[in-house]
This record gives structure tokens, C-alpha cells and sequence, in this order.
């Protein structure tokens, strides 16, 4: 009975040191996911810098000349591109327009004359943006806004072997142009979409293969691990609070150095171990 009890004790101990592997991976990854987006807006705080050091720009914006303000930004936007930044774009919003021209997050920033930075389903796409008031002696000369696809994340976690997919929820569509999304979404799981040809297909294919239990006890542990990768998630949120989709994160199972493969040896080394101490005791006893 000691034997016994021992070893259920060990069993347990060994299989809550699993789980909490997996939590505190859950936790790496959400801290991942929230130092890139960070970094976005960093990198974005630069590019208005530079706005503030031209003044050329600076001088057009305050003479309302859109012309010549539009110019500028077009040089930007053309040297993101030869750069091999795709998905960054740069736009200039005068502020002596009529503001209801503008969408909500555009007429925020005029009016309260303060940025706003986020995610936010527009047109053309999810992007992580930046809305920037530009200002001369505290009066608004004009908003720039710098956004860039969400689905770049996928390029800055396969750095790190890692893997990143947005599921956009089905309610946000209808913000998408016919553009935009004809022929590009496909059902995921429950009301979530993926836009298919921006992420690998194994990856999301896997999680439509689980169902909606392997779905649920995903939402319910936080993770999930299967016989091929290693899944946790995070609710993403628009720059009004609004949740649009999910972050699901993770890695492949396969391979010396993934983590899972580390905790799996880990867990049978213990339980070879604690079977070989049974089998001297019981061969000492007898």
C-alpha cells in the first residue's frame, strides 16, 4: 500500500509539473505576442518622428496644401515597398475637412487631438495601426496614420520557430470589402475564419481536425497538445475594446528542441525511475 501510494503520489506530482509547463509556455507566448505588437507601435513612433523632422511636410500640412503633403507620403510609402515592407503603408488625413468624412477612430484623434493605437478591421484588411495628430504650437495640422497588416505577425514568430495564426470572428466580416474577403476566408471552427493563403494549412487544418471538443478544451485549459503541435491562444481586441478574432500560437511537437518533446522525456524518465525503485524494493523483499 505505501508502494502504491508513493507512486500515485510521484504520478500526480509528475503530470501537475506537465500542466504547468504548458501554462507557464501559454504565458511565454501572450508576452511574445504583446512585445511584438509593442514593437509595431515603437517603430511606427519613429516614422512620425521623421514627419517632424521634414519640414517640408510640416510646412504643406499647416498651408493645407494636400498636394504637396500627399507627395511626401507617397515617397514613404513607395520606399516601404522597395524596403520589402508590403504591408506598411502610411495615409494623411487633413484635418480642416469635414470630420464626418472619416471613420470613428480618425475623427477620435482630431478631436480629442490625441493618438490612438491598436487593431482595427478596416476595408482592405486587419491591421495594427497608428493614428497620430500632428501638431504645431498645440494646434492640429493634420493625423497621420501608419498601419500594418496583422498577418506579419506569422513571418516574426517563425524567427523564433514558432507559429502564429489569426482567426478573424465571422460577426467582423461584414467590415471587410467584397475585395478584401471573397474567395479568401474559410470556416475554422465555430464562428472563427481564417484568411487561408496568409498561414500554413497544417497548422489551422489541425485545429478544424480537433473539433469543437479539442476547440473547448482549448478556450478551457488554455492550451492544447496534440500528437503535432503545441496550441495556446489569446482573444485579440480591436482599438475600441470590441473582441474580433483570436491569436492561436504555438509550435511543432517535433524536433529534439521543442519544449513538449523536453517535457514528454522528462515525464518518462520519472515514471522509469520510480518503476525501477519499485521493482528493487520488491526484489529486496523478496
Amino acid at each position: 500500500m505505501g508502494i502504491s501510494f508513493s507512486m500515485y503520489i510521484l504520478m500526480t506530482m509528475t503530470q501537475n509539473v506537465s500542466k504547468e509547463v504548458y501554462v507557464t509556455m501559454s504565458e511565454t507566448y501572450e508576452t511574445s505576442l504583446k512585445n511584438r505588437i509593442n514593437k509595431k507601435e515603437e517603430n511606427f513612433k519613429k516614422l512620425v518622428a521623421s514627419i517632424y523632422a521634414n519640414n517640408n511636410i510640416l510646412t504643406a500640412m499647416e498651408q493645407n496644401n494636400i498636394n504637396a503633403v500627399e507627395t511626401i507620403v507617397n515617397t514613404y510609402n513607395e520606399n516601404f515597398l522597395k524596403a520589402g515592407f508590403n504591408e506598411l503603408s502610411m495615409k494623411f488625413y487633413p484635418s480642416s475637412n469635414q470630420i464626418n468624412q472619416y471613420r470613428n477612430s480618425i475623427n477620435s484623434v482630431i478631436t480629442n487631438k490625441t493618438k490612438v493605437f491598436g487593431i482595427e478591421v478596416l476595408n482592405d484588411g486587419i491591421f495594427v495601426i497608428l493614428v497620430e495628430p500632428i501638431l504645431k504650437d498645440d494646434n492640429l495640422i493634420g493625423v497621420i496614420e501608419i498601419k500594418e497588416s496583422i498577418h506579419t505577425l506569422k513571418a516574426e514568430f517563425e524567427k523564433d520557430n514558432s507559429i502564429f495564426v489569426f482567426l478573424l470572428d465571422e460577426k467582423m466580416m461584414g467590415k471587410l470589402s467584397l475585395k478584401a474577403k471573397t474567395g479568401k476566408y474559410r470556416d475554422v471552427i465555430n464562428e472563427y475564419k481564417v484568411e487561408e493563403k496568409k498561414y500554413d494549412g497544417n497548422f489551422f487544418g489541425k485545429l478544424i481536425s480537433n473539433g469543437k471538443e479539442g476547440f473547448k478544451e482549448l478556450e478551457d485549459k488554455g492550451y492544447l497538445v496534440d500528437d503535432t503541435y503545441y496550441k495556446t491562444y489569446k482573444k485579440i481586441s480591436d482599438i475600441n475594446g470590441a473582441t474580433i478574432g483570436l491569436a492561436i500560437l504555438g509550435e511543432q511537437v517535433e524536433g529534439s528542441g521543442a519544449f513538449v518533446n523536453i517535457v514528454d522525456k522528462m515525464t518518462k524518465t520519472v515514471t522509469t525511475v520510480a518503476l525501477g525503485l519499485v521493482i528493487s524494493i520488491l526484489l529486496f523483499m523478496f
